[in-house]
């Protein structure tokens, strides 16, 4: 018979998950739509055709070129955003540079007709209004009189204050080939600096990057692309602070998530006997769906922000295409043979933290877990805040914008929820079921095996845009120590519903405030779907007659 949850333990989670709600809803749910509501642009930014719509017909008429294709992506950029959030200076921005720099941007790239060349158009995400350019077109180096005029006119037309102290530095431009296009030949042209001494935040300087360029339509301005210089000391810092979560994220995390694969298919082998290959391979072939789905659904946002072209031109497309077959498969070997290993593991130390489908009462342990589960992600919500308020305090912490992960750049944004059963299945299985299962068999001690799996885990979140970088790695070595408990509490599945669980609250919080009426749908969807999941196993649990005595045994 499986152990079942005592009306004490009921009671304790359903206060603790009463007290964590309040948390959370005073600590993030308020304040984000605060933040929203007295923002002074709208709250639901325009939608991808919109700002294709817009791009375009800026581009065709400030170049006279014709557009054959464009693609909208989500863009913001990292270091300013991050200066104006270390620094608070967030309702100075929005009173005198969000018409400038938008903190959040559509950026629209562009190929034009009859090989024209190619580009991109720089908008506010939410206005639509155009803030920056930079087309690479063919034409010639214009004469100083003429550009200098061509400037005037444009920075004019952009509001640009044109003074006495306006500055004019000129440098030369090379646009060289990209991997994208690497038959481009490189193009030579003057480009101009323009910055004035009122424009100014904290001490980061307003300078734009121009480029004039003679073409078959005229004179026309090439390049506008307005930026803030940051200061030295600010960008050497966090330099340093993106290094030093490289070293964690591709030396750390992947390094013993690979070491954690090899173990993995040994101690499959080794512990065969109290365990089944057949064990995980439903789980193992959701979360591979879920991760083809996922990285195809980002693929063409990265290629065309990280080469600023259209996604699907050049040797980059197949290039990232193969990267994301061999990582997929990869990571599919290595959480099947997880649970296969992590379950013999636990087996063989005296637990069952895994229970099956012959188990007799088995679909009400289903039940019962699916409800403890949003019990804990509740809990789980409130820690996280509470933990990074204590971090903010102590640290200074303070985030960046970095839209490479916007659910905006997701091709099917509506389904962007199920991002986060892909990291409930996989993490879980490997960072906790094997990992935590391993290290126990080395040490004899549940609590000092979680910490190495739980460093690894958060090792691979330290390049998320938040300063210090070692902000996330004391937040999520706490967190991962408390999915332990909940594992070796309630079991397994209960860790994988209350990891999707609450992953999908903190996704749909974006979808809820900034998508559209499909978007709140779906992520209502994904939010109860845990009870539709375990209402389904119940009930097809009590329809067979299949069924035995069992019980989980639970960590001390």
């Amino acid at each position: 018979m499986i152990n079942q949850i005592t009306p004490k333990t009921w009671k304790l989670m359903s206060i603790l998950a009463t007290i964590s709600l309040i948390v959370f809803i005073l600590l993030q749910l308020l304040p984000s739509l605060n933040a929203t509501a007295t923002s002074t642009t709208s709250s639901k930014p325009i939608s991808n055709d919109k700002a294709i719509e817009i791009a375009t017909a800026f581009a065709e008429q400030h170049t006279g070129f014709n557009i054959e294709k464009a693609e909208a992506y989500h863009q913001a950029n990292k270091a300013y955003t991050g200066y104006i959030m270390k620094e608070q200076l967030q309702k100075t921005h929005e009173e005198k540079f969000e018409n400038i720099v938008p903190f959040d941007q559509y950026q629209v790239n562009l190929r034009f007709a009859s090989g024209k060349g190619n580009g991109y158009v720089i908008m506010s995400l939410y206005t639509g209004q155009v803030t920056g350019w930079n087309f690479s077109i063919p034409g010639t180096e214009a004469d100083a009189a003429a550009t200098l005029t061509a400037l005037k006119q444009e920075i004019t037309e952009q509001k640009f204050p044109l003074n006495a102290d306006t500055n004019f530095d000129m440098y030369e431009a090379v646009s060289q080939p990209t991997w994208a296009s690497i038959t481009t030949p490189s193009k030579h042209s003057i480009g101009w600096y323009v910055s004035n001494d009122e424009l100014f935040i904290g001490e980061a300087i307003l300078q734009i990057d121009t480029v004039v360029l003679e073409t078959s339509e005229g004179t026309i301005v090439s390049r506008y692309l307005p930026d803030f210089i940051i200061p030295d000391e600010y960008t050497a810092y966090t330099e340093k602070q993106d290094l030093f979560a490289g070293i964690w994220t591709y030396g750390i995390y992947m390094g013993f998530t690979f070491i954690f694969g090899v173990l993995a298919i040994i101690y499959a082998i080794l512990y065969r006997r109290h365990t089944s290959f057949k064990y995980g391979a439903w789980l193992t072939a959701i979360s591979t769906l879920i991760s083809v789905l996922v990285n195809f659904g980002f693929l063409k946002s990265q290629l065309g922000l990280q080469t600023n072209t259209i996604s699907g031109d050049g040797f980059a497309n197949l290039f990232m295409i193969g990267i994301v077959i061999v990582s997929v498969l990869f990571g599919a070997v290595g959480v099947y043979f997880s649970f296969i290993a992590g379950d013999g593991l636990w087996k063989a130390q005296g637990f069952r933290l895994w229970p099956r489908f012959r188990d007799q009462d088995y679909g009400h342990y289903i039940w019962n877990m699916m409800k403890m589960s949003y019990l804990l992600a509740i809990i789980l919500l409130g820690i996280q805040n509470v933990i990074y308020l204590l971090l903010t305090t102590v640290l200074g912490t303070w985030s960046a914008n970095d839209a490479s992960q916007s659910f905006l750049n997701f091709e099917y944004t509506w389904l962007y929820p199920a991002v986060a059963w892909m990291a409930a299945i996989t993490e879980e299985v490997i960072y906790r079921y094997f990992g935590v299962g391993i290290f126990r068999r080395w040490f004899k001690n549940t609590w000092l095996a979680a910490l190495i799996p739980s460093l690894v885990w958060a090792a691979g979140h330290t390049l998320y845009p938040l300063y210090p970088a070692s902000t996330r790695i004391l937040e999520l070595v706490i967190i991962g120590m408390l999915f332990t408990f909940i594992m070796v509490k309630f079991g397994f599945i209960a860790a994988m519903f209350t990891h999707a669980i609450f992953n999908t609250i903190l996704m749909s919080m974006q979808l809820v405030i900034y998508g559209g009426t499909i978007d709140l749908i779906s992520s209502i969807v994904f939010i109860v779907l845990p009870f539709f999941i375990a209402y389904g196993i119940k009930l097809l649990h009590n329809n067979s007659n299949k069924g035995s005595n069992s019980s989980i045994v639970s960590a001390k």
